[in-house]
């Protein structure tokens, strides 16, 4: 039993843990709106329908879910990862269509934080339905980036890079480019898949010439290819220009501009005397609705996002192997300087992969 909600068991928590499972499936279809899971079980408390948000603009969890439960829902039970909607946007309230099925009660993972959204708790509890409010970390984890893009006008922003054991990012002269193995890159390109914009530093386009591109894994969007290129000096045959996705250029305030024509550019300030990435991320979520973005490297990228408080997340993949040099920047010495929270660590292939909660600095 969880005794800050003496009504809550353990199989109501099984049931939400679940009900998120079916939400992330909507990860890369239904941004800018939250990922959003429901089960429904009868009186006897046995599933009579699942759903989640599959797309953006079309049916909600609770109507998904509900469908498939038909009549058998009346006088059973809603478990939702998210408060339902009370308003009427490009569907009808989910509040509304709970309380038509004859549910006699609902357990909501999360409150809903959007002011136009939510309210639906109360609605459902004014019509005689018993509502019970579990406030639980994995529901309130599938929705963080939806927080940070309403809360913060920011997208979440996810830091992902490949590694040897003691830390190093970078290969060797002659050496394969990839530090990864084959299915960490599958796993990268799956998600790119799913974002917004992919964001890199010119050092990594001179580098390695990157594509930047969504490669043998479904494309559900088109990322925004972002270069932070202060001085501009992106060469112009470069992949991240050839036109198979959308370019965005980030530059210093007053740089010559000229050769870029025909190119989407965009200024950043120069605050004691580093460029100030905070716009750049705002305007991606403003102009291209971003709420997941996925920063690729450098290091001398990831050390001004780590210094400016500007990372959500990190995933890390690491190889087994140590580098030959030693690391012009120490990886695992830079993520022992955040405060991080463990999210997830599970094999790769031959690579182990990390994902870290990065708690933010307070001003």
């Amino acid at each position: 039993m969880y005794s800050a909600h003496p009504m809550i068991t353990e199989i109501d928590i099984s049931f939400l843990h679940r009900a998120v499972r079916l939400a992330v499936k909507g990860h890369g279809t239904v941004e800018p709106n939250p990922m959003v899971g429901c089960i429904i079980t009868n009186k006897e408390g046995e599933i009579v329908g699942e759903g989640f948000h599959e797309k953006f603009g079309e049916a909600h969890a609770e109507v998904n879910a509900l469908t498939m439960a038909g009549e058998s829902a009346c006088g059973g039970t809603a478990y939702v990862t998210l408060e339902p909607c009370s308003h009427h946007g490009k569907t009808p309230p989910c509040s509304q269509a709970l309380l038509d099925s004859g549910i006699a009660r609902v357990v909501i993972g999360a409150v809903d934080p959007h002011k136009e959204a939510n309210g639906g708790a109360v609605i459902l509890r004014d019509h005689g339905i018993d509502v019970e409010i579990v406030n639980d970390a994995v529901c309130s984890d599938i929705i963080a980036p939806f927080l940070q893009k309403n809360n913060t006008g920011l997208p979440w922003i996810t830091c992902k890079w490949a590694q040897t054991s003691d830390g190093n990012i970078e290969t060797s002269k002659g050496d394969s480019p990839w530090i990864s193995c084959k299915e960490s890159q599958q796993l990268v390109h799956e998600e790119r898949g799913c974002v917004d914009a992919i964001v890199v530093g010119v050092g990594t386009v001179i580098a390695d010439n990157p594509t930047l591109t969504v490669r043998g894994a479904t494309k559900y969007r088109t990322p925004v290819r972002v270069v932070i290129d202060p001085a501009l000096r992106t060469p112009l045959h470069s992949n991240v220009l050839n036109g198979d996705a959308p370019t965005l250029i980030a530059h210093v305030e007053g740089a010559d501009t000229t050769a870029f024509c025909g190119h989407e550019v965009f200024a950043l300030p120069i605050n004691n005397g580093v460029m100030n990435l905070k716009p750049l991320f705002r305007h991606l979520s403003k102009a291209y609705n971003a709420t997941n973005v996925l920063a690729e490297g450098g290091a001398t990228l990831f050390e001004h996002i780590f210094s400016q408080n500007l990372a959500n997340e990190l995933w890390i993949f690491t190889a087994a192997h140590r580098s030959i040099l030693p690391p012009r920047v120490n990886m695992n010495t830079l993520v022992d300087s955040l405060t991080t929270t463990l999210i997830d660590e599970q094999p790769s292939g031959v690579d182990s992969v990390t994902r870290l909660l990065v708690t933010p600095l307070i001003p």
